[in-house]
């Protein structure tokens, strides 16, 4: 299966790398899965995995960020709006330390809803203490993380249609420090003929999350897009966590040490044209922990940020 329709200005196939994309490791030994089959990788369990999420970057009931008492920490950006047909972004792969039933993050956020009924789809590279790899990842909600949604394929709801990427398989190699700098380019997008939301990787449709399963908002369009980091802190000692966000280094280190996001875009109401992100507005749960630093990319000034930290040290304690 494929989409029936496209943003314009996207071309239905490979939009960002060559058509033989091998970013993950298992391509490197030149095979794929057989048409009309998809790769499943084989995990002891998902739950051990992935710790459970517990909250959404930002509340909508109270307009602020993370609710108090969630153990996860984020440095995102956010986009508030009407309309949203989907967005994009190139996202720095690290491999972050994590430590025991810990997890590091760095994704989008495709949102819309209120109360009980917010609908979330998420997809980034994720790392725990299971992979001690960046893996590929993709995410949803229906009901504001409380009884609805999982990780990959860990529950009916994403519909896989690609032979060749899997889901929860390591994104090889990673971004070095002070070395060479790997991205992953993610796309989430609406198809305006039935409702589903597509996943595309490297400029390769993975497949959708088909608007049913949704209490409300992703029935139609968003209304919230996010970029950024997302950690889990378990107050390890009762002290704050020393898992890593993004490269696990501050922003203000720059490029080739700090993770960055760049080519930011949405796609618009209407004429499902594709849009710089202009505008968005940074947050912290804890600066002196995870940071995030908006920048000017390059002359054509691209939306760009950097974003982490390393948790734990003499000003970031709890």
């Amino acid at each position: 299966m494929r989409p029936s329709s496209y943003p314009i200005g996207l071309k239905p196939r490979s939009i960002f790398a060559s058509e033989e994309v091998k970013f993950q490791k298992w391509h490197k030994n030149g095979e794929y899965c057989p048409e009309g089959s998809i790769p499943i990788v084989r995990v002891r369990s998902l739950a051990g995995d992935f710790p459970e999420k517990k909250a959404h970057p930002f509340s909508f009931s109270t307009n602020t960020v993370t609710p108090a008492g969630s153990k996860a920490e984020y440095a995102a950006a956010f986009f508030p709006g009407s309309g949203f047909h989907g967005a994009m972004g190139d996202i720095n792969v690290w491999n972050p330390n994590t430590k025991e039933k810990e997890q590091s993050a760095a994704q989008l956020w495709v949102t819309d809803g209120e109360g009980e009924d917010i609908d979330t789809i998420e997809a980034g590279w994720t790392v725990s203490t299971y992979t001690n790899h960046p893996t590929l990842f993709v995410y949803w909600t229906a009901d504001d993380y409380k009884t609805t949604g999982c990780y990959n394929m860990g529950c009916p709801g994403f519909v896989q249609t690609n032979h060749k990427i899997a889901l929860g398989a390591f994104l090889d190699p990673a971004s070095t420090y002070g070395g060479k700098q790997l991205f992953v380019s993610i796309l989430i997008y609406r198809d305006d003929e039935n409702g589903n939301w597509w996943f595309n990787v490297q400029g390769q449709d993975v497949g959708y999350w088909p608007p049913d399963i949704f209490n409300g908002g992703l029935k139609g369009t968003a209304s919230l897009l996010e970029w950024g980091g997302e950690i889990v802190n378990s107050n390890p000692g009762g002290l704050h966590t020393s898992t890593g966000m993004g490269s696990g280094h501050f922003p203000s280190e720059g490029y080739g040490k700090a993770a960055w996001f760049k080519n930011l875009k949405y796609i618009s109401d209407g004429g499902r044209e594709v849009r710089d992100a202009q505008g968005i507005t940074p947050y912290a749960t804890k600066p002196n922990c995870y940071d995030i630093d908006l920048k000017d990319w390059d002359s054509d000034m691209e939306v760009h940020f950097y974003f982490g930290g390393p948790g734990y040290s003499s000003t970031c304690q709890n």
